[in-house]
């Protein structure tokens, strides 16, 4: 213990002006490698949306308004008369576990072809999903059968390299780097306060502050973000747009919430401990 405490305002002071400014660089970075950089982005996003009911509600709806817009014939015909049961059809089938797999096929094979950097060419089949849709229209009434030979016509997309702009590969690396280095100085800059603090209960206080303050500016970058995310989705033309971007933009902003709860309920047992020793101090006295 001889090695901290040594009460040197020379390093102390250094140390505490660093500490806030590589704490909150750290976790702002991390929380943003925790939302985007940790697994599959897109996944995160599709999860979320077929998990909320009121999404899926949505969208079948949306799906028999925006059919009607352009239907004619026979074809507005079947929209007005089995409308609300193509609507839950559409519903159930975003529930459907079997569609899960199948976008989460397309959506791994694309995200591990771009971040990755590959340079071969790749395709994904996008109607294995389209086909099974189908199963579940044809249900509800068996002319929409007739779309099957429009969906032979699909064939796979190729997926093109990247030739311009940065490596998406090379950013993440970078990415993860800095946040390592973040933590790193954080962890150090730490270290060296410890070394030169006054006392443990000016160690503990000044700590406990600077935690409290960071906390709190994550919990306020996730108010905002929402605010801002639900603002921007509200002036949208689309229905299903208002609906579907705040429920998507949540995977990536609630890290923000939950890393800011963390950094308070740290600061406040930093706080607890600060206030029994001086308690204890006090009874001595």
């Amino acid at each position: 213990m001889a090695f901290f405490l040594r009460a040197k305002r020379a390093g102390a002071i250094p140390a505490m002006v660093l500490l806030p400014i590589f704490l909150t660089l750290f976790s702002i970075l991390g929380t943003v490698y925790l939302a985007v950089g940790g697994g599959n982005p897109i996944n995160k996003v599709t999860h979320t949306l077929w998990s909320n009911q009121n999404f899926r509600v949505d969208a079948g709806t949306y799906f028999v308004s925006k059919g009607l817009e352009s239907a004619t014939g026979e074809e507005r015909k079947i929209l007005l008369t089995k409308g609300p049961k193509i609507s839950t059809t559409v519903t159930a089938f975003l529930a459907n576990p079997v569609f899960h797999q199948e976008i989460d096929q397309l959506s791994g094979t694309i995200y591990s072809y771009y971040s990755s950097g590959s340079k071969q060419n790749q395709t994904v089949d996008v109607s294995p999903v389209l086909h099974l849709a189908l199963m579940g229209l044809e249900s509800v009434d068996p002319q929409f059968s007739k779309l099957k030979k429009e969906l032979d016509k699909i064939k796979p997309i190729k997926l093109q390299p990247q030739k311009k702009g940065p490596d998406p590969s090379s950013i993440r690396t970078y990415f993860e780097l800095a946040v390592f280095l973040l933590l790193l100085l954080t962890l150090l800059t730490l270290l060296i306060y410890a070394r030169y603090a006054k006392s443990l209960k000016a160690f503990v206080r000044n700590v406990g502050i600077t935690f409290g303050v960071i906390g709190l500016l994550m919990i306020a970058i996730n108010i905002a973000g929402m605010a801002i995310v639900k603002h921007q989705a509200s002036t949208a033309t689309e229905s299903l747009v208002r609906t579907a971007v705040p429920i998507a933009a949540h995977p990536f902003l609630a890290p923000f919430l939950t890393v800011g709860v963390v950094e308070l309920l740290l600061s406040l047992s930093l706080f607890i401990r600060y206030f029994l020793k001086r308690m204890n101090v006090d009874s001595q006295s």
